[in-house]
């Protein structure tokens, strides 16, 4: 009796989501987790820590994966991209579409050329870029990061101008402007929090032929080496004012701050700090429960701006009343 044949793995698109620190690509990632699109995606990112998926969401978890209740999934990237989307696409149960989040200091382009491999490119075509973009603050990059900012933007097949409600008519030009220089054949969705229509970013078709995914200019890849970060952390509370304190008196050299807080005003609950160019926002998560408080911040600069001894110092009682 001759063996059935192998069951054909399904053609499953990639959509990869791309944008510099602090754009709002978590927003968005978590309104498609949390999205009623009827579908079983599949995401894919570094560190679940880094995605404030909402408890009532987690149905359960099991090892490197979060089943969410609307049938998404959500994995972690231990064991490297090109391994982790050719396990989803040969399980039994495969996701109908998958979303990778890269890192803020990523260039798309890399993670793009990961689908010139021959065995994933039949089973996983790559759909859609999607780029969002901080209409206040992306504009106004810098030396390197503005290299690394441009190079996400140039990629986009659409990019999601976020954060238009913190910009009046002219700084929304000005951005406009600015990815229709860097990425003349995108689309764009003005949003706020990363409210965009799932319709308009899940089944894009527009990344075509990875060959046309270059970008025709010399720059290397690859731009993570250009950043560095520190973590910096403590078990006892932090006073409010030490933190606003610390924040305003960070060097222009560190760009991002995010993380968990342990905050002498809220004791009994994890706070969750993001801060970019000078601008914060801390929300109140869930309660600690039996998980001892301790506050967790990473700071990410340009290579030779992150001092870890200066930033510890900020945080020293008293550190609100000095050189002020």
């Amino acid at each position: 009796m001759s063996e059935a044949p192998a069951k054909t793995p399904p053609r499953v698109p990639v959509t990869i989501l791309t944008g510099f620190l602090g754009a709002g690509k978590t927003s968005l990632l978590n309104h498609i987790l949390s999205g009623d699109h009827g579908r079983r995606i599949a995401v894919l990112v570094n560190d679940f820590g880094s995605v404030n998926i909402d408890a009532d969401l987690v149905q359960n978890r099991s090892g490197e994966v979060l089943s969410l209740e609307n049938g998404c999934i959500c994995c972690s990237l231990s064991d490297g991209l090109l391994v982790t989307a050719l396990k989803l696409i040969r399980q039994e149960n495969p996701p109908e579409h998958i979303v990778i989040e890269t890192s803020g200091v990523a260039d798309p382009y890399e993670v793009a050329r990961t689908f010139s491999d021959s065995e994933l490119q039949a089973f996983a075509p790559l759909d859609g870029i999607i780029t969002v973009v901080d209409c206040e603050l992306a504009p106004g990059l810098e030396g390197e990061m503005f290299d690394l900012a441009k190079r996400q933007v140039s990629a986009a097949d659409v990019a999601v101008m976020n954060k238009v409600d913190l910009v009046d008519a002219d700084a929304l030009k000005r951005a406009h402007d600015w990815v229709e220089k860097l990425a003349p054949n995108s689309r764009t969705l003005e949003v706020t929090q990363g409210q965009a229509p799932l319709e308009l970013i899940l089944g894009v078709g527009g990344a075509g032929e990875l060959g046309s995914l270059e970008d025709g200019t010399q720059t290397p890849g690859h731009s993570a080496d250009s950043f560095e970060s520190f973590t910096w952390e403590s078990e006892e509370p932090v006073p409010m004012q030490i933190l606003n304190s610390a924040l305003g008196r960070l060097p222009r050299t560190i760009f991002r701050a995010k993380g968990f807080l342990y905050l002498r005003e809220k004791p009994d609950y994890r706070c969750v700090l993001q801060a970019t160019a000078g601008r914060a926002a801390i929300t109140v998560g869930q309660p600690w429960g039996e998980e001892p408080p301790k506050t967790r911040l990473v700071f990410i600069g340009s290579k030779g701006g992150v001092d870890g001894s200066e930033i510890s110092a900020l945080f020293e009682p008293g550190a609100s009343l000095s050189n002020t």
